[in-house]
């Protein structure tokens, strides 16, 4: 079985205040894994620990305790480095550097050779639909603009890891479709994607695994699909349901949408049959009977707010 790309075990992370004795604990016992080749979604509440989390993974901060290990070695680590592209939540470039000029800098700064980039940087601007803007300045770059030539510059060296907090902001709903298009690739390229957004109906549609932490404490850790299907919920659809149904054993605890075209009713799934052939006895006419799977932001509301 192959090594986790990203593994935390047990770390925690306490700041102390200046010319104070306070502490804060950023982080508490946290302990998750991201398989290679997945899309890892980690989510939480402003202030939950997620951008600590991230820097310790980059090797910005030290942690108090626990272990990590990334692409198999210490966070920081240069072999690991070497193969991992980042985008932060908060960066910033030199305003008066083209977009080639400064993907030639990172390159340099990550040890590549510049020399005879010209094609691989091209395509990457066209990648980010950046083409044609090859002579304007960062500075006359617009908010999304700036976020597409951030990416840009996290996909330029073909990591193996790529680490994105919030790869989203400031673009339109198109340019956040165009996000999401080169996320799946880079998974369907076998690469890792540790992914940080407030987003969450985009991040369902790409991600694999699921990571929620709230107030420095992991909350829920797990494949997306097992935990959307966990619900124990059932829908029934039927034409009418019996006068006082809502009252009946079958209907005690159930919810009843009524509509122009039949009922929608909601029940456990231990009282489907119960519900079903109560129905049935009424000569109501049941349609449809599927399983509910959850939203992944109901699921976070959910975990969250019970926090």
């Amino acid at each position: 079985m192959a090594a986790a790309a990203i593994e935390f075990q047990g770390v925690t992370k306490v700041y102390k205040r200046l010319f104070s004795d306070e502490k804060i604990a950023a982080l508490s016992d946290v302990s998750f894994q991201a398989a290679p080749g997945e899309v890892c979604a980690f989510l939480g509440p402003n202030g939950a620990g997620k951008t600590t989390s991230i820097s310790i993974l980059m090797g910005f901060f030290f942690a108090d305790s626990g272990e990590i290990r990334v692409l198999g070695y210490p966070p920081g680590d240069v072999r690991a480095k070497a193969q991992i592209g980042f985008l932060p939540e908060n960066f910033a470039f030199y305003k008066y550097l083209t977009a080639p000029k400064l993907l030639r800098l990172h390159m340099a700064l990550a040890g590549r050779n510049p020399a005879g980039s010209a094609g691989l940087i091209a395509e990457m601007l066209r990648k980010v639909k950046l083409t044609g803007y090859e002579n304007l300045k960062i500075g006359k770059y617009s908010r999304g603009m700036v976020q597409r030539i951030g990416i840009a510059q996290a996909l330029l060296c073909d990591p193996q890891l790529v680490i994105l907090d919030e790869p989203t902001s400031g673009l339109d709903p198109a340019g956040r479709r165009e996000v999401l298009q080169i996320l799946a690739g880079l998974k369907a390229e076998g690469k890792t994607v540790f992914l940080s957004s407030h987003i969450l109906p985009e991040v369902e549609q790409i991600c694999d695994r699921v990571v929620i932490i709230d107030r420095g404490k992991l909350v829920r850790a797990g494949r997306l699909e097992d935990m959307l299907a966990s619900g124990n919920r059932v829908e029934i659809a039927a034409d009418r349901v019996p006068d006082g149904f809502e009252q009946s054993p079958a209907g005690v605890g159930a919810t009843v949408e009524r509509g122009a075209h039949g009922v929608r009713i909601l029940v456990e799934a231990a009282r489907k049959r119960e519900t079903v052939e109560t129905l049935w006895a009424a000569g109501c006419d049941v349609t449809a009977m599927n399983p509910l799977r959850s939203t992944l932001e109901e699921l976070f509301l959910k975990e969250v707010d019970h926090q």
